[in-house]
Parts: structure tokens; sequence; C-alpha cells
């Protein structure tokens, strides 16, 4: 069964997810935010703030609302 594909910012906390497409900006692709990679939403932030994300289980960063919305990804089914 394949997971449906949401924004980064719809997600929910704690979960997994694959990036399966990323807007055309330089500096997602020097966080490691591309096509493939696996991330964890460690937090959602209230009013519109960022969403904190773990990437590859190696270092966490975080990114805006506008920029978490145009990133699309499907959950990824825990082991």
């Amino acid at each position: 069964m394949k997971s449906e594909t949401i924004n980064l910012y719809k997600t929910n906390k704690n979960s997994i997810f694959r990036i399966v497409s990323v807007p055309r900006i330089e500096l997602l692709e020097s966080l490691g935010l591309r096509v493939g990679t696996l991330v964890e939403v460690q937090n959602r932030y209230a009013l519109g703030g960022p969403v904190l994300l773990r990437v590859e289980e190696r270092y966490s960063v975080a990114v805006g609302k506008d920029i978490a919305a145009q990133i699309a990804v499907t959950e990824v089914e825990s082991a």
C-alpha cells in the first residue's frame, strides 16, 4: 500500500517521512533536504512557526512554514 503524498508542514510530530519533491532552493540542497532523504518531524511550532526536522538520523534543522509547505513527503512505516 502506497502512502499518500502530503506537504511537510501538514505532517505529524514524531513521524518519519521520505522526501518526494523539494523546491529549487540551493540552501535546501546544502542542508541535505533532497528527493529520497528520510526526515523525522521532531516538532511543528504553533502560529505558523518552523518545522524542526531530524535529517537522516544525523542532525537537526528548522525549516520555515512557507518552505515546508512546498516540500512533498510520504510517510515511512516504522520498523
